[in-house]
């Protein structure tokens, strides 16, 4: 017995051991920055605001003349003042069920409104709060609008956190959406990240003019591939030759490999590996979310080979 635990202790450590090679060197084989040379940088909007504020400083300081932003739709979420809203038109038009999740400050409140006729009018509060209404009539625009009450400019008063008719997101089912402020000046909507992270760049200091957003709509199986493909179509429409897609770590070799297979030989994709303050090398393994990061990628690695194999 003695004789055969020494050696199930070498099988088991074999794995082990190769695992962890796999594991040490992953992190630096993911997270890679090889630029191409190109004046194009493409912003992939899902990233979180820390990631969106480096991409913007990196537009700003790294000689960028276009900046692209992509992304899927996104869920209906908006902070709105006293008397913004949200409009949205729907593609088509439809009777059901409508569903609003919103809370907001001390005396808060929010109206729904199609066409003439207003479906809601209530009162929120601190806790996120569900209403719901049942359209007698084909609905064809839906307005969220906060009530008019006292506060300081730029103060959000409500968060609307869903919006779903007939029990689909409203962004998913949309021609249009438009943001009405409170001077009544008309901006446009957040229906997808591609739309939400041009508007963080611009905020975050980047021109207007020098951003364009290129939306992937519908809900596609692969939210990369999709965000890819949209934007080599945009690309090829433009005559675009180069460009560096700015993502965050780890997740920066998948998001080249699948850009460029979008994109094809015509076009030279390079990547930039953002900052990520949860996954980093010297971290990535204290957390789980370091962990699920890592291993994400690494399952993942190989989508833009699957991708070709089946086009």
């Amino acid at each position: 017995m003695s004789r055969k635990r020494p050696a199930f202790w070498w099988l088991l450590a074999g794995p082990l051991v190769v695992v962890s090679a796999v594991l040490y060197l992953a992190f630096p084989f993911l997270a890679i920055t090889e630029t191409s040379g190109g004046k194009t940088l493409v912003v992939e909007g899902w990233m979180d605001p820390g990631a969106l504020q480096q991409a913007a400083q990196l537009a700003l300081d790294s000689g960028y003349t276009k900046v692209y932003t992509t992304g899927t739709v996104r869920a209906f979420s908006y902070y709105l003042e006293p008397r913004e809203a949200v409009l949205v038109t729907l593609h088509d038009p439809q009777p059901g069920r409508i569903i609003v999740d919103v809370s907001g400050t001390t005396g808060a409140g929010f109206y729904l409104i199609t066409g003439n006729d207003t479906l809601l009018d209530q009162v929120v509060g601190a806790q996120p709060r569900v209403f719901s209404c049942d359209a007698g009539r084909n609905v064809e625009q839906l307005r969220i609008e906060a009530w008019d009450i006292p506060m300081e400019p730029g103060t959000p008063e409500i968060f609307i956190r869903m919006l779903d008719v007939n029990g689909k997101n409203a962004h998913l089912l949309q021609r249009a959406s438009e943001m009405i402020r409170p001077d009544s000046t008309i901006g446009p909507g957040r229906p997808t990240y591609a739309h939400s992270a041009r508007a963080d760049l611009i905020g975050f200091g980047v021109p207007a003019d020098r951003i364009t957003a290129v939306p992937a709509f519908g809900d596609p199986p692969s939210r990369s591939w999709a965000n890819a493909h949209a934007f080599s179509l945009q690309a090829h429409a433009e005559g675009i030759t180069a460009c560096d897609v700015a993502t965050v770590g780890v997740h920066a070799r998948r998001s080249r490999a699948l850009f460029q297979t979008a994109c094809g030989p015509d076009i030279d994709v390079g990547v930039i590996a953002l900052h990520d303050p949860f996954c980093t090398r010297a971290n990535w393994w204290t957390s789980w979310r370091g962990w699920y990061t890592l291993l994400k990628e690494v399952l993942g690695a190989p989508e833009a080979q699957a991708v070709e194999a089946t086009r």
